[in-house]
């Protein structure tokens, strides 16, 4: 969702890192969007508000697959090595590569050409070795304890 901006001559478009819960009903076209951001762990609560991490809700859904002619959606254990490199934003050789070091590949019909599957779940838990530690802010929002209205 990009918001366009008149800045003078020159407009330029800004996208929304942060949805209210209302919003992303309305732009995902799913009521059980709140449940699936706290699933995402993308549903931030501030005193007054609820706030939804778009990216972080994006990335979760991408390994959402809504089943054809129902209203149901299931979640891809297994994805070709394209579908795998759009999800995580890797170019294919790096992704492949990355899959291989992890031991996530999985070659069917070896001998024939074949295809190649990534497992989602043991990419994931290879990719948090890389992930930097967060760094405390000098003027916390609110204290960690305190509940707001």
């Amino acid at each position: 969702m990009a918001i366009k901006l008149e800045a003078g001559s020159k407009a330029s478009y800004i996208s929304k890192r942060y949805i209210r819960v209302v919003e992303a009903t309305t732009l995902y076209q799913n009521e059980d969007i709140r449940l699936i951001a706290i699933a995402a762990g993308a549903l931030y609560k501030l005193p007054r508000t609820e706030l939804i991490h778009k990216e972080r809700l994006d990335e979760y859904m991408k390994h959402l697959y809504k089943v054809p002619g129902t209203n149901k959606q299931v979640v891809k254990k297994f994805v070709r090595i394209g579908e795998g490199s759009i999800i995580y934003g890797i170019g294919h050789h790096r992704f492949i590569e990355m899959a291989r070091a992890a031991g996530a590949t999985y070659k069917i019909n070896e001998g024939t050409g074949g295809t190649v599957l990534i497992n989602l779940e043991i990419f994931d838990e290879y990719m948090k070795q890389f992930r930097q530690a967060p760094i405390p802010l000098k003027h916390p929002l609110f204290e960690a304890g305190k509940e707001g209205d």
